[in-house]
């Protein structure tokens, strides 16, 4: 079997699509051992019609007139050609309705698990925007919906492929992803195992340091309230790489909040240094690898936030006995990174995506 992949030509500077080819660079020699030839294509000047299945990133195709590029593709395709549209997109609304409806299969990092909610328009196109605009009526300046799904049946194409905690996400994970970028050698393909355990000396309570400063009101404000309620606890504002790594070393718990998206390169940085999570909950959302297991792997916080402030207090009072929270999940984090059969899982994750 033969299969291309369209990726932007500079996708190692865009960390979504990084991160969808990252596990596939890393675990290539086991994914040909099973018969399966992966080219990488960066240019639609190519044979790209020369293979069994067409994935196509969605970065790829950022700037094109979406209509023309599906016109493009529909004329020049073979009946036998099957074609993969992956969204690597953070967040879990949006849904591309155009490449839905002419793919064969429309793959997305992390999904609603009640595909039905799709069918339904979401203010600020993400459901957590949608639930900030009724809850609050919190209103963006530039109005944003995401598209509806139209036809029930489109949503079986929908699949969950896997996020971007595949990447590394070590100290020194932005280096080395710089390295790659100029030399293109799979030898800066490797996830770090220089990881912190949770059971270290760590002299800070917290650490949140995030920016609160988006186009859009709705995706703002839960950084801006969580923001607020930690004034007393912990500095939120951003500050150096080097100094903010250091510091989630240091810090028994980390607050994560969703940003553009849900899933946050922070909450892989907290499972490698140790921490315990506290995120937003996650219960609805459906993602590979499931880093989120409910109060085994991170400790959630309600939506509308009105527990965060009991939260971080009950955290701060039982460290000793949630630390297992942080123990788990650098654990599972492992298993996908850096354990001995990392490569082999995500191989037959991929084989069985491009199978069904």
């Amino acid at each position: 079997m033969k299969i291309n992949i369209l990726l932007s030509n500079n996708f190692f500077n865009d960390h979504c699509s990084y991160s969808f080819a990252y596990p596939i660079i890393k675990s290539i020699n086991l994914i040909k051992k099973s018969g399966v030839q992966i080219n990488f294509i960066y240019s639609t000047k190519k044979n790209i019609f020369d293979c069994n299945i067409l994935i196509i990133e969605s970065r790829f195709c950022g700037r094109m007139e979406k209509t023309k590029f599906i016109n493009f593709l529909k004329e020049n395709k073979n009946k036998k050609l099957k074609i993969i549209f992956a969204d690597t997109a953070d967040n879990s609304g949006q849904i591309q309705r155009e490449f839905l409806t002419f793919a064969d299969a429309y793959w997305k990092g992390q999904i609603i698990k009640d595909k039905k909610k799709y069918l339904k328009a979401h203010y600020g196109g993400r459901l957590f925007t949608d639930f900030y605009k009724k809850k609050f009526n919190i209103k963006d300046k530039k109005i944003q919906l995401s598209n509806p799904i139209k036809n029930i049946n489109l949503l079986k194409k929908i699949k969950v492929c896997w996020n971007m905690g595949l990447c590394d996400h070590g100290s020194f994970a932005h280096i080395k992803q710089k390295l790659f970028s100029i030399f293109k050698s799979k030898f800066f393909i490797n996830n770090s195992n220089n990881f912190f355990s949770p059971s270290i000396e760590r002299k800070l309570n917290l650490s949140c340091r995030i920016g609160i400063n988006y186009e859009r009101e709705t995706v703002q404000f839960q950084r801006e309230k969580i923001s607020n309620l930690l004034r007393n606890h912990t500095e939120t504002s951003k500050i150096s790489r080097f100094k903010y790594l250091n510091e989630i070393k240091n810090s028994k718990f980390v607050v994560s909040p969703f940003g553009w998206g849900e899933i946050c390169p922070r909450d892989f940085e907290t499972f490698f240094h140790g921490g315990v999570l506290i995120k937003p909950d996650m219960t609805i959302f459906d993602t590979w690898p499931n880093w989120y297991i409910s109060k085994k792997t991170y400790l959630p916080i309600n939506w509308d936030l009105k527990d965060f402030n009991n939260k971080i207090k009950f955290a701060l009072n039982n460290y000793n006995k949630l630390k297992k929270i942080a123990i788990n999940a650098q654990k599972n984090y492992l298993i996908y990174t850096t354990g001995k059969k990392s490569k082999e899982i995500f191989a037959k994750r991929f084989l069985k995506l491009i199978k069904n």
